[in-house]
């Protein structure tokens, strides 16, 4: 049995010195990485009804985004379940504030299930994104914060930011 805890621990050490080569942590309404900096593009990422707003299944969602320089914009989100999924990419934003969809989208977010609370994440890159990073699939936080490392690292302006929703 201690040899059982024994090695319990050393696995656990093993993994959390694995996760932290490549850490990102959360900074108050965004994301930073300790691998590479962000820019502080983006100054308010939010629904439109307020961080943490509710909204009921096949109601519509906007965002408002503020953002100090024209780029782009890519909008994923982790449900209840911890699915992650992406509903926009390369959304060109300009300088100032945007609200989401744009008209030029053509499209409309809609509230669906699993209910409960959800994060989203807008994602600023000085570029377009070649979009080869998938993130339907991936699961829990870790692998989020691995999907968005891998598609914004090689832009030289980048930023994340980060807000809550609930649907009901």
């Amino acid at each position: 049995m201690n040899r059982k805890r024994v090695t319990l621990a050393v696995a656990a050490l093993v993994v959390a010195l694995l996760v932290s080569a490549c850490t990102i942590t959360v900074r108050p309404g965004g994301v930073g990485s300790s691998d590479f900096p962000l820019n502080n593009v983006i100054e308010e990422f939010r629904p439109t009804r307020g961080n943490g707003a509710s909204f009921r299944v096949g109601e519509q969602i906007e965002f408002r985004l503020v953002v100090n320089q024209p780029g782009f914009i890519t909008l994923s989100a982790i449900d209840p379940d911890g699915r992650v999924y992406t509903f926009a990419r390369n959304i060109p934003v300009e300088r100032g504030v945007n609200f989401l969809p744009t008209p030029g989208q053509r499209v409309v977010y809609t509230a669906g299930p699993p209910r409960g609370l959800h994060y989203v994440r807008a994602s600023f890159t000085s570029g377009r994104t070649d979009s080869s990073v998938t993130y339907r699939g991936r699961m829990g936080n870790g692998e989020w914060n691995s999907a968005i490392n891998l598609e914004i690292r090689s832009f030289p302006v980048r930023d994340v930011y980060e807000t809550t929703l609930y649907i009901r």
